[in-house]
């Protein structure tokens, strides 16, 4: 199935099946404001995951996952760019400490392993993310930046002026949503990723012994951003 994005806000976006035309997923993020006016509702179910209640406050927003009827299936609860508190169906979990298992993340200079609770793990580069299954085999795929040609997804002519497209293949159905909410998780953290690898790498023009130290030291300190990324909820709680 290859999906397009029509925004490139992932919050606020439609994920469109290429083939039908048919939305099959749509993301939506009332501003603060709002979602304090219907804290009581959103909030309810998040609200029961934490050590005390409290109002969404003006670094707090909701992420509504709805399904082609227009249900509401599922909601992540961010405070700034940390997921605290993510429902799927009528699970709830604490944060993506309970989706992402950080014990096994891997991290190389030009890549990242980050794999999930249900056996697949997004590989993460600057250039590419990719989806893996507990054999290695590429289940899915995100085209940035592209047009669709015949049914495919193409770069686009001129940078910055095509929509991303994200690919899936032999994912069950029942496994789909949690695909698409761990998407959104890993797209926030790919861009936390991206900015700071390129920040590294950049600068050519040192001698490589002192990049070699720099890259380690920001290696290190990367590994220990993003498990205390995924681990949050479970610090806070």
């Amino acid at each position: 199935m290859l999906l397009k994005l029509t925004s490139s806000d992932i919050r606020d976006t439609a994920l469109v099946d290429c083939a039908t035309g048919d939305v099959v997923y749509r993301t939506s993020t009332p501003t603060p404001a709002l979602l304090r006016s219907r804290a009581g509702s959103i909030s309810s179910w998040a609200s029961s995951s934490r050590s005390q209640e409290k109002l969404p406050q003006c670094d707090e927003s909701t992420t509504a996952v709805l399904d082609k009827e227009g249900q509401t299936v599922a909601e992540i609860v961010w405070e700034g760019r940390h997921a605290s508190a993510i429902r799927i169906q009528e699970e709830v979990l604490r944060g993506t400490t309970e989706l992402f298992d950080a014990a096994f993340v891997k991290i190389f200079p030009d890549e990242t392993f980050l794999p999930t609770r249900m056996e697949y793990t997004w590989r993460i580069t600057p250039e590419t993310l990719t989806l893996l299954d507990d054999d290695d085999a590429v289940v899915g795929r995100l085209y940035a930046d592209c047009s669709l040609e015949k049914g495919r997804a193409v770069p686009a002519l001129r940078p910055h002026s095509g929509l991303d497209y994200l690919e899936l293949n032999q994912i069950p159905s029942d496994d789909m949503l949690e695909v698409v909410v761990s998407y959104l998780l890993v797209s926030t953290l790919r861009d936390r990723l991206y900015s700071v690898t390129k920040y590294v790498y950049s600068r050519r023009k040192r001698p490589l012994a002192n990049i070699r130290l720099h890259a380690t030291q920001s290696l290190t300190n990367l590994r220990d951003s993003i498990r205390r990324t995924i681990s949050l909820s479970t610090t806070t709680h």
